[in-house]
């Protein structure tokens, strides 16, 4: 998606630099390190590098975040927001949905070191039916503090999600999505718990 030229303009360091640094060749300073992480992992980045990997692959949303390297920095920016969000909170498991939402959670989690549930809609006649009773597990109790992933995030999913947080007494601390799909849900979902859109 960037070239060296491109993240040298980015990041303010000079292209032979960067390549050394890919390369192993050498390590980048205490400074540079935090300039560079800081970086690329600011919001502004995140959502520019979104649209141009959707503009590379022709606007399919499913191929950009079948690509690893996507995945990975979308986790370590999330991993990033929850931690500077959310440090010392309590945080104890990360709630998701399956496909690409469960690929971001599980890696994210690995970072945090924390559970991941998976939500499926069992009104749905394709979905898989569970009842897991996740206080049996040890993985939930009531009142734990926890973090919602999603790819995108519909008037369905936010359904189902309130449905668990308010059948399993759950505090829901911060709300993570890719894509919005309905612009009106951030008004009912701000004024619930802290919560980040990438798109629109």
């Amino acid at each position: 998606i960037y070239s060296y030229e491109g993240l040298s303009n980015i990041l303010g360091i000079h292209p032979s630099i960067l390549c050394r640094y890919y390369q192993g060749d050498t390590v980048p300073s205490n400074v540079y390190t935090k300039r560079i992480l800081d970086t690329l992992l600011s919001k502004d980045f995140i959502k520019e590098f979104i649209y141009k990997s959707l503009s590379k692959y022709n606007w399919s949303y499913s191929r950009v975040l079948s690509d690893p390297k996507v995945l990975n920095l979308l986790s370590l920016y999330i991993s990033n927001r929850i931690l500077s969000s959310l440090a010392g909170s309590g945080l104890k498991s990360l709630i998701t949905f399956p496909g690409i939402s469960s690929f971001i959670s599980s890696l994210t989690a690995t970072r945090l070191d924390l559970p991941v549930i998976v939500l499926y809609d069992t009104s749905s006649k394709t979905s898989i039916d569970t009842t897991i009773d996740f206080y049996d597990l040890g993985i939930l109790r009531k009142g734990d503090y926890i973090a919602v992933i999603v790819d995108v995030l519909t008037s369905e999913r936010l359904n189902i999600l309130s449905n668990f947080l308010r059948d399993h007494e759950l505090v829901l601390k911060i709300l993570m999505c890719i894509i919005l799909a309905d612009k009106d849900l951030e008004k009912v979902i701000s004024s619930m718990t802290l919560f980040e859109y990438l798109i629109p």
